[in-house]
């Protein structure tokens, strides 16, 4: 009641003025509530990119998650460059390697253990695809060693409709003979055909019958048997010139170790080329056991 005689003892301009400033004010709400309004509609609109942003970090997120993946597979999947400083093969029959050899060949002794328990067990590797089952050989590590291996691809079991032919007795110069004049020797199949080949151009040929004990799988058992049926050419014999000859071709020879071959190389250098083939015998790790030895296999021409 107060403000209502307030209000009706103001003068008429001051009863205008008051309205005027009602009109104002409330025009001023009209505007602001519809401002709001189409700022609303604005943000409405912004959200889309916003969406847009978090769709955005979700997939690199998912990106994310994926490399760390793959980094967690490569680490339970050794590259095969690193697999290959780490082996060390050397052709090789997987049914005869010692735990020694195993070890050398580059494998650890988990692995050797279980190949050998394998083998202690009755177990036999017929084939390269057999030895490739084997749980403890990864992938990469059969693709490297399996040009080494000794074995056929896959064994083939064959059902004899009539007697095996007994192999007549044949005569066989060993140091020309290819793998299948070899397995025409009675106690020679392919397998066995191979590694005397194989022996053979790593030596550069045998000087007489007695080495074919050196090819890993002949022993004093079958030695006089296969001794009969074959036959050496001396003659047939591929030298090292060992004026020219490196480090490594040297060191290559089956009977030269690496320290004999530094030997004579580091002799070479200092005094000059070898006159003839006695003067290895100055170098001072060639003794006159190890001269007879690698003597057949060098030349000073």
């Amino acid at each position: 009641m107060a403000l209502l005689k307030r209000f009706l003892n103001l003068s008429k301009t001051e009863r205008y003025g008051l309205w005027l400033l009602l009109v104002l004010v409330s025009l001023y709400l009209i505007f602001l509530f519809a401002f709001d309004g189409h700022a609303s509609k604005n943000n409405l609109y912004d959200s889309s990119e916003f969406q847009k942003e978090i769709m955005s970090w979700e997939q690199a997120v998912a990106e994310s998650d994926s490399l760390r993946q793959q980094y967690y597979l490569s680490l339970d999947n050794p590259s095969k460059s690193s697999t290959q400083s780490k082996l060390k093969p050397f052709d090789f029959d997987p049914n005869e390697l010692s735990r020694e050899q195993w070890l050398e060949m580059g494998l650890n002794e988990g692995q050797v253990r279980s190949i050998l328990k394998f083998r202690s067990k009755g177990g036999q590797f017929r084939s390269k695809e057999d030895f490739k089952k084997m749980y403890v050989i990864s992938d990469v590590e059969f693709s490297i060693l399996e040009p080494f291996i000794l074995l056929p691809d896959k064994y083939v079991k064959t059902e004899r409709t009539q007697p095996e032919i007994e192999k007549e007795t044949v005569n066989i110069e060993i140091n020309t003979a290819d793998t299948a004049a070899l397995q025409k020797v009675k106690g020679i199949g392919p397998v066995f055909a191979t590694r005397i080949v194989r022996y053979r151009e790593k030596l550069g040929g045998f000087i007489n019958i007695e080495q074919i004990l050196e090819v890993n799988g002949v022993d004093s058992s079958n030695f006089n048997e296969l001794s009969s049926q074959l036959y050496v050419n001396p003659y047939a014999i591929r030298k090292i010139r060992v004026n020219e000859a490196d480090l490594n071709e040297l060191s290559a020879h089956p009977y030269i170790s690496y320290n004999i071959a530094l030997s004579l190389i580091n002799y070479r250098n200092q005094h000059g080329r070898f006159e003839v083939l006695s003067d290895i015998k100055n170098s001072l790790l060639v003794n006159d056991e190890v001269y007879e030895k690698i003597s057949p296999y060098l030349t000073v021409r």
